[in-house]
């Protein structure tokens, strides 16, 4: 019991797992519906539970089940914070063995069934590992990732040269050799649609801007390297008619 009194709380030692030595202790104390307006709650049939722990289980149906050893449980309601809830008895005398039970100190067993996930310390710990995989795992989930992307390219491909043949183009391919006809540059001699010579020669204008803009950054470089080779030979011509007046002072 933490105090004396009516509005005491007392401790109830609860086991939640089977053949662990671990117990929590949940506590509880008489709660009124006069405290928060709560008409509905039979007199002498509210209680006040607090110190609940994090269990990955719905706390509604655990506390149902835990105080239903007391007496029948007409409902439950659980705080937002999951940390504190109002269990309701149909009988007053349900109440009164949960306090007798925690006067006593006997302990109370509610055997939970296993997650199939981890959670509390041992679910931090596992989610901190699966950030570090290890290099095996990350190799393979590389290796698929490769296999994916180059299948997604394949495909993009094939779509793209079915577009091309339904619209009336004719692919053209480079080949190494043959006696068929080719232009200059080596490449079979095919029909193509207007819009498509039109696409080259914008892409052959646009290459020849862009080369044009190269070669002016080429040029000003140079003559950045010239202007500064300039400069330098200048300087090293004024220090050594310093020195040669004796006037220099490089201290």
């Amino acid at each position: 019991m933490a105090g004396g009194g009516e509005h005491s709380f007392y401790a109830l030692p609860v086991q939640f797992t089977q053949g662990s030595s671990l117990v929590r202790h949940l506590y509880i104390k008489e709660y009124s519906s006069s405290e928060e307006g709560h008409a509905t709650i039979p007199k002498n049939c509210g209680l006040f539970v607090a110190g609940l722990p994090y269990i990955p289980h719905d706390n509604s149906e655990v506390l149902t089940d835990l105080f239903g050893a007391f007496g029948a449980v007409e409902r439950v309601a659980v705080h937002p914070s999951q940390t504190s809830a109002i269990v309701v008895f149909t009988e007053a005398s349900s109440r009164r063995k949960a306090f007798k039970t925690a006067q006593s100190a006997k302990l109370v067993q509610l055997i939970l069934a296993e997650p199939e996930e981890h959670y509390g310390l041992k679910g931090h710990v596992e989610a901190h590992k699966a950030l570090f995989p290890g290099n095996d795992i990350l190799r393979s989930q590389l290796d698929k990732w490769t296999e994916d992307f180059e299948a997604e390219e394949e495909r993009r491909k094939r779509e793209a040269a079915a577009a091309l043949a339904e619209e009336g183009w004719t692919v053209v391919k480079r080949r190494g050799g043959g006696k068929k006809v080719s232009d200059g540059a080596g490449a079979a001699v095919g029909s193509v649609a207007p819009a498509a010579a039109q696409a080259i020669a914008a892409s052959r204008k646009e290459q020849k801007v862009v080369d044009f803009y190269r070669f002016q950054q080429r040029d000003k470089r140079r003559n950045e390297l010239v202007d500064l080779r300039r400069k330098f030979a200048e300087d090293k011509q004024r220090i050594a008619e310093l020195k040669a007046a004796r006037k220099f002072k490089p201290y």
